[in-house]
């Protein structure tokens, strides 16, 4: 019998861990993460759980990673279920760390996960209300199509100056909505393809996640704050809200939902687009 197989990047951090948590208890773990010693301790807490979890630290942006983590499978391997949780937030890194981790690193795990879709494959990529409620620029969606092409910072650079003129905004801001946004759009995109193997993908954007970097972003700046201030649920979300939600879209009970983007975020996009009415 074949062994369905998860893997999970940024597994790592607080959302990714929670994933694997619940995945592991009917899958095959192949993890990632940049941080090796974090990864390590994760593997090594799973497998005292009774769970089926190996890791592979790394880089996804860097060519080669997402490769050596898809050939891990083993002929008696099925992929069933795979998250990209990796990114990095606008107070982790520059932005053009930012758009190597949130754009070229999903794109190569994409790619190297495609010869393997098959039927009943399902993706769950994490995108954000970033990606909902920052501000849109054509050129730069239009740029961040093709990651993988050569110059992309390059070509993004003067856009985003422009988009920080404009509102007074950070590069590393407008980097991450755009290219949690270009998350977004590319599981809309990706729909068909996958769906003429039998797979499915959807994004997940996250609203506040009570996880470290959540509370770093929200203690950061009045933006951060403002979303938490807005949520109509009242609370923070939790990394179990998140995991429990990507459970569901991987499951088969989710058969029928492709392309599209799931907000967790306690109603804050809806409120926040409500008040401009």
């Amino acid at each position: 019998m074949l062994q369905p197989v998860a893997i999970i990047t940024g597994a790592a951090g607080g959302m990714g861990a929670a994933i694997a948590r619940l995945l592991g208890h009917s899958h095959r773990l192949l993890l990632n993460d940049v941080a090796r010693d974090r990864l390590d301790a994760l593997v090594q807490a799973l497998r005292g759980e009774g769970m089926d979890a190996d890791g592979l630290a790394g880089d996804l942006a860097e060519p080669g990673v997402a490769d050596r983590l898809a050939a891990l499978l083993g002929q008696d391997d099925v992929l069933r279920s795979v998250v990209n949780a990796a990114g990095l937030s606008p107070i982790q890194a520059d932005w053009q760390s930012i758009v190597a981790a949130n754009a070229i690193g999903p794109a190569r795990l994409l790619a190297a996960v495609d010869p393997l879709l098959g039927q009943g494959t399902a993706c769950v990529m994490i995108a954000s209300v970033a990606g909902h409620l920052g501000p849109r620029d054509a050129t730069a969606e239009a740029a961040l199509a093709a990651p993988l092409q050569p110059g992309l910072c390059d070509a993004l650079a003067p856009m985003l100056a422009a988009l920080a003129e404009v509102d007074g905004g950070s590069l590393e801001g407008h980097a991450y909505s755009l290219t949690k946004r270009a998350i977004i759009r590319r599981c809309e995109e990706n729909a068909g393809h996958w769906g003429a193997r039998g797979a499915r993908i959807v994004s997940l954007s996250p609203g506040m996640i009570l996880t470290p970097m959540g509370r770093r972003e929200a203690e950061s700046g009045r933006r951060a704050q403002a979303l938490v201030d807005a949520t109509p649920a009242g609370r923070w979300g939790t990394a179990d809200d998140i995991a429990a939600t990507a459970q569901f879209l991987l499951s088969d009970a989710a058969s029928y939902i492709s392309g599209c983007d799931i907000r967790v975020d306690g109603g804050a996009v809806a409120a926040l687009r409500g008040r401009r009415f």
